[in-house]
């Protein structure tokens, strides 16, 4: 299964979308679409994928990406069991760069808007101060009607221009790579990664699903990603075990396991050249920033 594009449908009434939906569970494809698109998770717990990213998501989590993102939010099992009590909601505002026209963006006093904008082709993490004066609008525009709505969506991005306040998602080099709907070959490989990452994953099997040979398909997947296979799939399995070594109480090797490695020396050394520090490290420094955050 490939990455779907997603045409969001033209409203005459408005120059851009805005959402607010209660439903049993966040049932998007690995999609992506030509608009940007602020996410915020008023209830609903589970992971989010964009791009090669792969982290925990909880209430309250905020996002925003760029045109072309390939993305999606999965709920955990608990929202997927029949009779199930709890629900997801979200809030979501799609738009285009030329919502307010071809050059609105352009003008010098949006110099800073542009900037951040250019800054979520790979997805970004709003936290902070941001992060509550973003979301106290984005409740305000859901009943907004005329010049209010857009005023409304422009103070949210003039308050997400905080760069301090925003942590890029996926890598610089998925930020590069050139995603086309037309490349079945690499929407599958993909797509197989997304699903499959806390397992084994051979080269032999992308190969075979990209309908290339071994050799072919690693010079394939180097020019699309900049990366090799096993790098690339390296990547995304480290961002999560750096989501549970914050999140969770598992032991260093219950993460490695869970993160698809079957060798928990290997997965230390992979994790130290890519974070500078070994599993434990990296936990005890999150610890320690805790604490110290804690006493402020």
């Amino acid at each position: 299964m490939k990455a779907q594009k997603e045409y969001l449908s033209a409203n005459m009434l408005h120059s851009f979308r805005v959402k607010h939906t209660i439903l049993p569970y966040m049932d998007s494809p690995w999609h992506y679409h030509p608009d940007y698109e602020l996410i915020y998770i008023v209830n609903g717990t589970g992971k989010r994928f964009v791009g090669d990213s792969v982290e925990n998501f909880t209430h309250g989590d905020l996002v925003l990406l760029g045109p072309n993102l390939p993305h999606v939010w999965k709920n955990d099992d608990c929202y997927h069991q029949a009779g199930s009590a709890i629900n997801a909601e979200v809030i979501v505002i799609q738009f285009k760069h030329d919502a307010f026209g071809d050059t609105f963006f352009s003008l010098p006093e949006f110099k800073e808007i542009s900037k951040m904008l250019d800054f979520s082709s790979r997805g970004m993490k709003i936290t902070g101060r941001t992060r509550t004066k973003v979301i106290k609008e984005m409740w305000a525009i859901i009943d907004s009607a005329g010049i209010n709505r857009i005023i409304g969506l422009l103070n949210i991005l003039n308050h997400i221009t905080d760069l301090n306040d925003l942590t890029p998602l996926c890598s610089s080099a998925f930020k590069r790579m050139r995603y086309e709907q037309s490349s079945e070959k690499l929407n599958k490989v993909l797509e197989h990664i997304v699903s499959n990452f806390q397992k084994p994953i051979q080269l032999d099997d992308v190969a075979n699903l990209a309908t290339m040979s071994k050799t072919a398909f690693c010079r394939f997947f180097k020019l699309k990603t900049t990366k090799t296979f096993n790098q690339y799939l390296t990547d995304v399995r480290i961002g999560y075990a750096c989501e549970l070594l914050m999140d969770s109480d598992l032991s260093v090797a219950q993460i490695s396991a869970l993160c698809g490695f079957n060798n928990q020396s290997f997965f230390n050394r992979q994790f130290k050249l890519l974070k500078d520090a070994t599993p434990s490290e990296y936990q005890q420094r999150y610890k320690n920033m805790n604490e110290q955050i804690q006493k402020v």
